[in-house]
């Protein structure tokens, strides 16, 4: 029998430390929306300095000033902000220690970035079950992914990107909620992704990655169009998906194939058919520009 199948927390894992908690099948399992209805548990909430960010950056005229003013209250954000403002990528010859300068200096896309990126430090901290270093790995190597290949489909890069990087975030969320049954279910276990993972969610937590991602991130007032397309990602089929779900899928697909060292051949393999042929010689061979951007992600390093 295909172990996959097995709910895992009937499942011994083969790591486990000495005294760690387990969680009996016996137990009755969650059911997210009732549990959270019900009080008995809690989406991750973040500080309402970050939230009047994000607002600020959805509006459809971006009001620089607001940015500079709520930003100036955290002063870990505004660091990221003015040493990204004074790196090579932005600054030249010249040095700007002021707020307002660097938020105009980068812009709001980046600044989206820069949010998005830190909100798996906000509240998350030593989720049970989860490898947070080759998670965020994952989802960066998804987002730089998809931004990249989002003008081929028609996307926006920058949403692109954004859900990229919080398209998994919902699975932190469930695992945050339920911690008993994160670590018996993922402690130990070779990590799982996208239908798989999403397969082993509903049996334990009666919901999965993305129902409870776009629960998230909808409560973060992120644009309904990343909610919508974390939240369909997994059972849209290919032919009917949006280019934002396009790039999301692709992105996805790639970064597995970086996770299991997958040959280039067998990357492009896995995208859409429309894809393919932009990265396929009129020989039949793989365009070297693939080559380069496949091996471009095989080289990003997870942080931490």
């Amino acid at each position: 029998m295909d172990k996959t199948h097995i709910p895992a927390y009937v499942l011994e894992p083969v790591r486990r430390a000495p005294g760690a908690p387990t969680f009996e099948a016996r137990a009755p399992m969650p059911t997210f929306l009732k549990d959270i209805e019900a009080g008995r548990v809690a989406l991750p909430m973040i500080p309402r300095i970050v939230h009047r960010l994000i607002a600020a950056l959805c509006e459809r005229e971006v009001d620089y000033r607001k940015l500079s003013k709520a930003l100036a209250r955290d002063p870990v954000l505004s660091a990221k902000v003015l040493r990204l403002a004074n790196s090579s990528l932005f600054g030249g010859p010249r040095s700007t220690a002021s707020i307002d300068a660097a938020v105009r200096m980068v812009g709001a896309e980046v600044l989206n970035k820069v949010i998005a990126t830190n909100l798996g430090a906000i509240g998350l901290e030593a989720i049970a079950g989860i490898d947070l270093r080759l998670f965020w790995h994952d989802a960066l190597v998804t987002a730089v992914a998809a931004n990249k290949l989002a003008l081929l489909v028609g996307a926006d890069p920058e949403e692109a990107y954004l859900c990229g990087l919080l398209h998994t975030s919902g699975h932190l969320v469930l695992c945050r909620c339920y911690p008993d049954i994160a670590d018996a279910m993922f402690s130990g276990f070779k990590p799982m992704r996208g239908a798989r993972l999403a397969a082993v969610e509903k049996d334990a937590f009666g919901t999965d990655h993305a129902a409870a991602g776009a629960l998230w991130i909808d409560s973060l007032d992120f644009p309904k169009a990343i909610v919508e397309v974390v939240r369909t990602q997994l059972t849209t089929p290919v032919d009917e998906m949006s280019p934002l779900a396009l790039a999301l899928r692709s992105g996805r697909l790639l970064a597995t194939s970086v996770a299991h060292k997958e040959a280039a051949l067998a990357a492009l393999g896995k995208l859409a058919p429309a894809l393919r042929d932009r990265f396929t010689t009129d020989d039949g061979r793989i365009d070297p520009g693939f080559l380069k951007f496949y091996a471009a992600l095989g080289d990003i390093k997870a942080k931490g």
